[in-house]
């Protein structure tokens, strides 16, 4: 079950930053109208609680799951991400704000995400922990399983110099320094 948690977790905690900017974009566009200060409290709320939430759980995986050995046939630097992510988010969201804001509606479209984040086969990088300046790696393995993405804070130039990982969930990897 810690497996699921962590999952969902990590895959929600993303989209804080994109909380925090769509609360911004939506009191300036209409910081002038009465009573709609509440969506952009409310978001940010939301992205303080994922963080916190996502923080404490990484430590926790970070101090408490064993780590194992693994050996590596391939690893390739995967933190080109981040322009992908600006472009394909970031800059969306910060000039789309509705007009019309219905809570149902969103409210749906929240639990559809919520319950749809656990049953992703595959870890995307989180830019909280890019912010905190960590690297991703794609990893391949000697078992044949591929797609891992490896979280490290140091700069690795050789497989070989990754020896241990904790495991998170299934496609995501802690270095073990």
């Amino acid at each position: 079950m810690p497996n699921i948690t962590q999952k969902w977790l990590y895959n929600l905690s993303g989209a804080a930053p994109l909380c925090l900017i769509f609360a911004f974009t939506w009191w300036w566009k209409n910081r002038s109208a009465p009573g709609v200060w509440w969506i952009s409290i409310a978001l940010i709320a939301f992205a303080i609680v994922l963080v916190c939430t996502f923080m404490a759980s990484f430590t926790y995986c970070r101090k408490n799951i064993p780590p194992i050995a693994i050996r590596i046939n391939e690893f390739a630097p995967h933190d080109a991400w981040i322009v992908a992510y600006i472009i394909s988010y970031v800059i969306p969201f910060a000039s789309i704000v509705f007009n019309e804001f219905d809570p149902v509606l969103s409210g749906m479209i929240a639990v559809v995400i919520i319950v749809v984040a656990p049953f992703v086969n595959s870890a995307a990088p989180n830019p909280l922990l890019f912010v905190q300046g960590y690297h991703f790696f794609l990893v391949k393995t000697e078992t044949g399983a591929s797609d891992f993405v490896m979280i490290t804070k140091r700069s690795l130039r050789n497989k070989t110099e990754i020896k241990y990982v904790r495991r998170i969930f299934e496609f995501l990897l802690l270095d073990e320094v």
